[in-house]
């Protein structure tokens, strides 16, 4: 991995040419070298370096579709037909090692992210006086693409512990994260311990509470800029997944007031008109509802590439290459909880496929692999925002119960609404709810691993335990072979 990042990094610095609208951070002109000491002479060049991060985040080995792949296909959501080891066979299996290509490909891309950033804002540092002096870019620029870098670097680490860690809530003194908060320019500085869940997820925080503070207040209705660019609204959204992987339900419920109204009918109160969209279905067709939150776009001349789109994975042919329809006999589908005429459950489409008849998720329809790849969306707040409620009272509140239905009904628009007192029973629900909201979608495996599941059993494959070696995937063979101070999973 470091070989690869240091080849790109040793004298010239390669930014992507971009400009900050949100259409020409769709259709970017080709890659250029630039020295990297004069990357920040023009405002054009600094913008460059901006979308050039997103860039990296946007990779099909990552946040393209591959990351989003690799944490639905864990547990008993779907099935395999392909057996096909480039596009996640193992990580199906729960049988993935060191050198496996998910594990291997999955670690270098979000560490050559990391770097990215880390290289940015060690720049924009040594040259804000030369900046400001020659008004290349403003004060609130300035504020606005560090805080965005610093924001991305905190999701990437939070998104690379779900996989390589073992989960907070087993044990918060267990190792987390390489924490590479420097770039890395030679290989002298190779060698570097992990830090503890402890440690990592305080980086985390910190990157994302920094980047609160600089990023511009942005409201109004939903647009492509606010859905692809981070801004104050996004990194409170993702601060709400953070806590509740802390179980910090206090922290949850801080944070998601500032974008969730106190009573329903549930709305942001400042910043984007964040709120639930009444059609389920158009939340992957229009990209730009008021529900999304972040997501990744794809044009013709950006894809995620062959055997990375979420289509390939979860969507019929021709569409998409039959790779993992639904498990009808599943936790989720088979409970009785969903009427039949759930919308989500119809959102599906009919195969045969050898003989057998197989439900496909229909969420990424588009052809050309140009559906959008969604990060987080204002459901998954509002649900965060149910189970701490429940929790950090020890009730099952009025508000808690009432963002359960919001969600619940907006599927189910005929069906009684959900009157549950239990508080285990509730949190129960609220976590079945989000297996069916978010099917396909890369949130089972984090749910699964912060609530200390199992991975459910399925075709061919036994459920793995929390305490077992193959709940978490294992550091990379790569980085094992030339960090000498990793220590590997257990």
């Amino acid at each position: 991995m470091k070989n690869s990042i240091i080849k790109t990094l040793l004298v010239l610095f390669v930014a992507v040419g971009l400009t900050a609208c949100f259409d020409d951070y769709l259709e970017p002109i080709p890659e250029t070298q630039i020295s990297e000491l004069s990357v920040f002479d023009t405002r054009e060049r600094v913008v460059a370096q901006v979308n050039g991060i997103y860039a990296s985040f946007k990779s099909g080995q990552y946040l393209g579709g591959r990351y989003q792949v690799y944490n639905s296909i864990r547990g008993d959501h779907f099935l395999n037909l392909q057996t096909n080891g480039v596009t996640g066979y193992q990580t199906w299996q729960n049988l993935v090692f060191p050198s496996t290509g998910e594990v291997v490909n999955l670690w270098a891309q979000i560490y050559a992210a990391v770097n990215r950033v880390n290289m940015f804002l060690e720049g924009m540092e040594d040259n804000q006086a030369f900046m400001f002096e020659n008004n290349i870019i403003t004060q609130a620029e300035y504020n606005q693409f560090y805080g965005e870098a610093l924001a991305l670097r905190g999701m990437a680490y939070h998104h690379l512990i779900q996989l390589y860690a073992r989960p907070y809530n087993q044990d918060p003194n267990d190792w987390g994260a390489i924490l590479r908060i420097t770039a890395q320019r030679s290989s002298a500085d190779n060698d570097m311990p992990r830090s503890t869940l402890t440690e990592t997820y305080a980086q985390i925080l910190d990157d994302l509470n920094t980047a609160e503070g600089l990023l511009p207040d942005v409201s109004g209705n939903n647009n492509d800029d606010r859905v692809t660019r981070v801004h104050k609204s996004t990194v409170i959204a993702f601060k709400t997944r953070v806590y509740l992987h802390m179980s910090q339900y206090g922290n949850v419920i801080s944070e998601a007031n500032k974008i969730v109204s106190a009573s329903a009918p549930f709305t942001a109160p400042s910043g984007v008109n964040y709120a639930l969209h009444p059609d389920f279905e158009e939340i992957f067709t229009q990209y730009t509802t008021s529900e999304s939150i972040f997501s990744i776009p794809m044009t013709p001349t950006e894809l995620p590439g062959t055997q990375n789109f979420l289509a390939h994975y979860f969507s019929d042919a021709p569409v998409g290459g039959l790779e993992y329809p639904i498990n009808q006999d599943s936790h989720v589908w088979t409970s009785q909880a969903f009427p039949a005429n759930d919308v989500r459950r119809l959102l599906v489409q009919e195969r045969t496929f050898q003989g057998v008849d197989h439900l496909f998720v229909d969420k990424y329809q588009t052809p050309g692999q140009l559906d959008w790849a969604p990060v987080i969306r204002y459901a998954e707040v509002i649900l965060n925002l149910a189970e701490a409620e429940a929790l950090a009272n020890n009730s099952v509140t009025s508000r808690a119960l009432a963002l359960l239905n919001a969600v619940f009904l907006r599927s189910n628009p005929g069906a009684d609404p959900l009157a549950i007192t239990n508080v285990n029973e509730f949190v129960q629900r609220v976590h079945l709810e989000r297996e069916m909201e978010f099917m396909a979608e890369g949130i089972h495996n984090m749910d699964t691993q912060r609530t200390l599941s199992d991975h459910r059993a399925k075709e061919g494959v036994s459920a793995v335990g929390p305490g077992a070696t193959q709940y978490v995937w294992p550091i990379s063979q790569n980085e094992l072979n030339t960090n000498s101070l990793v220590q590997p999973n257990h």
